[in-house]
């Protein structure tokens, strides 16, 4: 069996704890239920799987080399709370302080580093799992890499991405393409839906 290289969408399962917790408060009444959701998610795979290796990975503030490319990237999406905002900043020295390793680079999303990870953890010799609810990481399905869920206690793999869309885990990225994202806003290919874009 491989050696099992866990990438772990920081921001993804911060947002996700925010929402779905209780308003948590610390002894100095400051927010911390995003915090202790994450821990607690992190803790969670951690002792379940016992992976050989996790990265945590972090998106930075600031744009990334696809607002360069497409000003509109991301442009419709509604302002983060503040609470949010202050437990994102603590997320990265807490998850540290867990021994958890973290990465991140600026002018990259958490994804990108994910997705490169991946690619080198497979070229060496080690099997890759993205744990996030981003459908985008779906496109990196393929020998060696999968997509873990936790929200949902999902895994896809190849032959799941398969009987999901009816397409091959080697056409994903073509078919994100042309459905587009409206989460991010990003347009898709003009008439042509899921539907469509399978039969393309």
């Amino acid at each position: 069996m491989k050696p099992r290289l866990y990438l772990i969408d920081a921001h993804a399962y911060l947002h996700r704890a925010y929402h779905a917790m209780p308003p948590l408060t610390n002894s100095k009444g400051e927010p911390v239920g995003a915090l202790y959701g994450f821990a607690r998610t992190l803790i969670q795979i951690l002792k379940r799987d016992k992976p050989e290796a996790i990265a945590v990975c972090f998106d930075t503030p600031g744009p990334t080399f696809r607002d360069k490319m497409y000003d509109q990237y991301k442009a419709t999406r509604k302002e983060i709370d503040g609470d949010l905002i202050t437990q994102l900043g603590q997320a990265k020295p807490l998850t540290e302080a867990l021994g958890f390793h973290c990465i991140e680079k600026v002018g990259f999303e958490a994804d990108d580093i994910m997705a490169t990870m991946a690619r080198k953890a497979v070229a060496a010799g080690w099997d890759a799992v993205l744990v996030t609810g981003d459908k985008d990481a779906l496109q990196l399905v393929g020998p060696g890499v999968r997509v873990f869920n936790v929200s949902r206690d999902a895994w896809m793999d190849e032959p799941q991405i398969e009987e999901k869309f009816g397409i091959p885990a080697s056409s994903v990225r073509d078919y994100l393409a042309i459905v587009g994202d409206a989460s991010d806003n990003v347009p898709g290919l003009k008439g042509v839906g899921p539907v469509g874009a399978v039969k393309l």
